[in-house]
């Protein structure tokens, strides 16, 4: 075992955690996605390597810093080609989560590959998924043991069904997380302009991350004037905001709070990376320069060896790793609740 890889045992959350937007594609079109309006664009960035090199990638990472933990995005990452052989190479070293709209096969999913390793954080869209067929699904891979939750974005017009929604999935012990809606309906933006009711709906339904995840995200007030949040009008944010040596935002940006962890000595980018589809690897979820530790596909990737002070004077996160507050936020980095994986 080297050295990188004990020092990186002792340390909280005791291994490392990747979240990989593995591309930005998906066969749903739902309109309250970021994406709506830009998927033929933002496909342009997506860099497909292939399965060995991805193979090669991973287990080079693996000899550097020991097992962790992969959360797959994207897009849908059963969009993405080989993802089922990925996976399986995957899995003898790392746990494995996949945020998914569970629109694909899910009993080949299980003849190939067990719960052992393997996390779901599905999702329901009624704009183009049937609850009933889709309540199947979940039911197949719960009683097959995955570690599993289902995701639902509370927009305001999916707000009347959730109640119900959550009854039925709490009936096959499947916890159902409320997602804040982050963008603009009927002239309002949202979260900020939920009603009281809206909100105690949405705190109802999720009481553990739902009233953080709110608190989060609430626009403050120079926010009033976004319209709509694409892309684009990220990219063009991008020219115009600053911290620190005209250090750009992502779409976080918008619904961003004054930064209760400015300066504070945070483990992102020690122990956590965000990875996105060209391969970039950026120390969180801010896509900034002075962020960026290397590109995967590239070769350069690299952790840092210790904590580094968070300079951004504006950030939504509420679970980010702050060096000896970790009674804030360890909670959320334990899953799966496995062992960690360590070379021998």
């Amino acid at each position: 075992m080297t050295s990188t890889i004990q020092n990186r045992c002792d340390i909280p959350p005791n291994r490392c955690f990747f979240t990989w937007d593995i591309h930005y594609e998906c066969n749903f079109r739902c309109s309250y996605c970021f994406f709506c309006d830009s998927w033929e664009e933002e496909k342009k960035k997506n860099r497909y390597p292939g399965l060995e090199k991805w193979k090669q990638i991973w287990d080079d990472i693996y000899k550097k810093y020991g097992g962790g933990h992969i959360h797959i995005s994207g897009g849908e990452p059963f969009c993405y080609p080989d993802i089922f052989e990925l996976t399986l190479h995957l899995i003898k070293n790392f746990t494995v989560e996949f945020d998914t709209n569970l629109s694909w096969d899910v009993d080949k999913f299980m003849s190939l590959i067990g719960p052992e390793k393997v996390k779901f954080a599905g999702s329901f869209h009624p704009q183009f998924a049937n609850f009933d067929e889709h309540l199947i699904k979940i039911k197949k891979l719960k009683d097959a043991g995955y570690d599993l939750g289902i995701n639902y974005v509370a927009h305001p017009t999916q707000l009347e069904k959730m109640p119900y929604y959550k009854q039925k999935l709490e009936e096959i012990h499947v916890h159902l997380d409320v997602m804040p809606f982050r963008g603009t309906y009927n002239g309002k933006i949202y979260p900020k302009n939920y009603t009281d009711e809206e909100k105690r709906i949405i705190e109802l339904t999720d009481k553990n991350t739902a009233p953080r995840m709110l608190e989060a995200y609430e626009s403050h007030d120079e926010d009033k004037n976004v319209e709509k949040v694409t892309p684009k009008h990220i990219e063009e944010e991008n020219k115009q905001l600053s911290i620190k040596n005209q250090t750009a935002y992502d779409s976080t940006a918008h619904y961003a709070k004054t930064n209760k962890h400015y300066h504070k000595l945070c483990r992102m980018g020690q122990m956590y990376t965000k990875i996105h589809p060209n391969g970039n690897a950026y120390r969180c979820c801010l896509i900034q320069p002075e962020g960026l530790i290397g590109n995967l596909i590239d070769g350069t990737f690299k952790f840092y060896e210790e904590p580094k002070p968070c300079v951004y004077d504006k950030c939504p996160c509420w679970v980010a790793m702050i060096s000896n507050e970790e009674d804030n936020w360890l909670f959320h980095w334990k899953t799966p609740k496995v062992k960690p994986f360590l070379n021998k």
